[in-house]
């Protein structure tokens, strides 16, 4: 059923909606929340064609990634999770020190890890029958006709990510009451 919802204002400087009121400026987030929405929305339909022709251009956007946009892709899914939970858990049970070393490590290893590896692991891959994945890339790398590698690394992938998403909620499941100041929650 189709409600009309009608604007008014009054001198308490609330807007009037069927149902209740909201104050103009929760309306202007509101407004800028779902222009966000719909931006996102048509950015996606605008490069879902193109991603859609295959599994390269899906994965690796088809090889035409400037290495700046591929190491700041691969940083952002490989440290969300630990520098949103993990970093200030640390700095929380071990102090501040210890959060810094623990961020100086990460920083000068994925540093060596894109020095040493990045390029030359993006070179063989295309040699190595364009492999997208790294148990594809090992895989072909050594011609094997069994495909063991590939088989070992899916059973890693059935066995262990279910653990992810657990491991991820139940931190910020307990780390959120506290922040809001509830004595409730796990």
């Amino acid at each position: 059923m189709y409600h009309k919802t009608c604007y008014t204002f009054k001198n308490t400087n609330k807007i009037k909606l069927q149902g209740g009121t909201m104050d103009p400026d929760k309306l202007q987030i509101f407004i800028a929340m779902a222009a966000y929405m719909v931006l996102m929305v048509v950015i996606g339909l605008y490069y879902a064609k193109r991603a859609n022709e295959n599994s390269e251009n899906y994965f690796l956007g088809g090889r035409k990634l400037g290495p700046w946009v591929a190491a700041l892709s691969a940083e952002a899914s490989d440290m969300s999770g630990w520098l949103l939970m993990g970093l200030p858990g640390v700095a929380y049970w071990c102090g501040l020190s210890d959060a810094g070393w623990t961020a100086i490590g990460l920083a000068v290893g994925t540093y060596l890890n894109w020095l040493l590896v990045a390029k030359r692991l993006r070179r063989y891959s295309i040699i190595a029958k364009d492999s997208i994945t790294i148990p594809d890339f090992l895989s072909n790398r050594f011609k094997e006709n069994k495909k063991v590698i590939l088989t070992i690394g899916a059973v890693f992938i059935l066995v262990f990510l279910p653990f992810t998403p657990p491991a991820v909620s139940l931190p910020a499941a307990s780390y959120s009451p506290r922040c809001s100041g509830s004595t409730t929650g796990p």
